[in-house]
């Protein structure tokens, strides 16, 4: 009995404290298992923040190079070839992008130098693009071709020792496994080049080179490759077209659509020799977002028919967040080859033909003229057939 008083008689006083006690206990034990957690928490955040990502890639139309082109770049002075002056006054556009490309119709076959029909140029004119801001240069074209196999494999060696990427033509089938698509990784982003030319010119391809052909086969599997190598965006650069018609053709189109139906997220055409129309298709429930040029134009010939003394430079700005790449603007800028005749030899200049369009120390009269002729016709043609794709002066 007493055992039992004594129970009865204490458990009153200190029910009351040991139910506070464990209370306080329990709760402090709550507080400590999930402090770590929210520390970690953020702490992870805090390391780990949502990267944003963006490139400018420009893109430039078919640089030629005709007999008289090649004799204005020879330099006295420097006793060598020198094409800095031709790029010199669309330096800072070209070197404000974060990656250039272009358009090389021509091959560095080597001496002798001749123009069309059969183009071989001063290996000078790589280190004058490389001045200019240009990091890749196309060469599947219809004039890649024109001096055989020699043509093909010097203008490959002479791009590589230079530093110059390229893309479109190769030496061998190994060098094509290797590098086709040529993938890029900068800025952030993984990025898919191919090149392809409808023909060249009835000239065979030598025997082991390899020259990238509009072929349905052969852009499905490097499309697949693309899309397999885990890329943002895949970007085609391609000859095709009627030389001087204004508007893409039937061929033309249905190309686009495959390619695009295959995978390809950008289309830059070269070839016609004049500017065609640009669009910029939005995505929708149906299809995702895609862009196609159909023609650049000139950007540097000796041509000076109407509609093919100038072209266009295309800007694309890409970005990236949460992982998800998409296209953030895209826009144009025309260029006019200005040629006037200097110490009794014609130079070649690119301008950024909006800049000059008043200009009145650089130009003459007579060349005021034709740019002016040549961004009338070029903006009728844009502003009456772009899709979301506007003029940059």
């Amino acid at each position: 009995m007493a055992s039992i008083n004594t129970k009865t008689t204490t458990f009153p006083f200190f029910a009351p404290q040991r139910l506070l006690r464990i209370f306080v206990i329990f709760t402090v034990a709550i507080l400590l298992a999930t402090l770590p957690f929210k520390i970690s928490e953020s702490a992870s955040q805090a390391k780990t923040p949502i990267a944003t990502h963006e490139i400018t890639l420009i893109f430039t139309g078919d640089i030629m190079q005709h007999l008289p082109q090649v004799e204005a770049a020879w330099n006295n002075e420097l006793d060598k070839y020198n094409y800095d002056s031709c790029f010199k006054y669309i330096n800072p556009w070209l070197s404000n992008a974060d990656f250039a490309i272009a358009n090389l119709e021509t091959t560095l076959a080597g001496k002798p130098y001749s123009g069309y029909p059969a183009f071989s140029s001063p290996d000078e004119l790589v280190t004058g693009l490389l001045n200019a801001g240009i990091d890749l240069v196309g060469t599947a074209n219809n004039h890649c071709c024109d001096r055989g196999r020699v043509g093909i494999e010097r203008t490959t060696c002479i791009l590589d020792s230079l530093g110059m990427m390229h893309f479109g033509t190769y030496k061998n089938a190994e060098s094509y496994s290797k590098t086709n698509p040529l993938i890029i990784n900068t800025r952030g982003f993984r990025l898919a080049f191919t090149n392809y030319t409808y023909g060249t010119n009835g000239i065979p391809v030598p025997e082991n080179n390899v020259v990238c052909l509009i072929e349905k086969d052969r852009m499905k599997a490097d499309l697949l490759a693309a899309h397999d190598s885990a890329v943002d965006f895949t970007i085609v650069f391609i000859h095709w077209g009627e030389e001087y018609q204004r508007e893409p053709n039937a061929f033309q189109k249905d190309i686009a659509d495959y390619l695009f139906a295959n995978g390809a997220d950008i289309i830059i055409g070269s070839h016609p020799h004049v500017i065609q129309p640009m669009e910029w298709r939005k995505a929708d429930s149906l299809h995702k977002e895609q862009i196609v040029v159909w023609s650049l134009g000139n950007y540097v010939s000796n041509q000076r028919k109407r509609f093919t003394d100038g072209g266009s430079m295309f800007s694309v700005t890409l970005q990236k967040e949460q992982g998800h790449a998409h296209i953030k603007e895209a826009g144009y800028q025309l260029t006019w080859v200005h040629n006037p005749t200097i110490e009794g030899r014609k130079q070649y200049f690119i301008l950024p033909a909006a800049r000059f369009e008043n200009d009145s120390v650089l130009l003459d009269a007579q060349s005021r003229t034709d740019l002016k002729i040549f961004l009338s016709d070029s903006r009728e043609l844009l502003d009456g057939n772009n899709l979301n794709i506007r003029e940059i002066k």
